[in-house]
């Protein structure tokens, strides 16, 4: 073989070398950005899960908190509606008791007024019944009148009818 074509086939042999080596490399590359990348998303999902348990823990530690609160203004809400409550139950017991009162006062002035009325009427029936009584003296006078001068009247007359 001559010198070049021993060249060549050196070169040939040094190129296929070289191109071994580069893909040796290469997969070495290949694997040393897969194992990166595996681990890079490894460390992620790690880095994730800590920041969402990080999460979870802070909304539960809120949502405990937002409870309490809640419970706290429900009880301080119960606590205000009985006091108002309270309040209105006092306030329509003396409007009752207010009430009664009214009542009984104007209860015991219309008895005042129907006693005035009553003892009015009866005065009034008294002068009623004794003026009847009096024309009914009047009448029962003039009836004897009457009678006892009939009772003359047909005496005389019996009289004159006798002579």
């Amino acid at each position: 073989m001559n010198t070049t074509d021993k060249k060549l086939a050196d070169a040939q042999a040094a190129a296929a070398v070289s191109m071994a080596e580069a893909r040796e490399s290469a997969c070495e590359a290949k694997t040393a950005v897969t194992d990166a990348a595996s681990a890079a998303k490894e460390s992620a999902a790690d880095k994730l899960g800590d920041i969402k348990d990080a999460a979870a823990d802070k909304l539960g530690d809120i949502k405990d908190a937002a409870a309490d609160k809640l419970g706290d203004i429900k009880d301080a809400a119960a606590d205000k509606l009985g006091d108002i409550k309270d309040a209105t139950a006092d306030k329509l017991g003396d409007i009752k008791d207010a009430t009664a009162d009214k009542f009984g006062d104007i209860k015991d002035a219309a008895a005042d007024k129907l006693g005035d009325v009553k003892d009015a009427a009866a005065d009034k029936l008294g002068d009623v019944k004794e003026k009847g009584s009096d024309i009914l003296d009047k009448v029962k006078g003039f009836a004897a009148d009457i009678l006892h001068k009939g009772a003359a009247g047909a005496e005389n007359l019996a009289d004159k009818l006798d002579n």
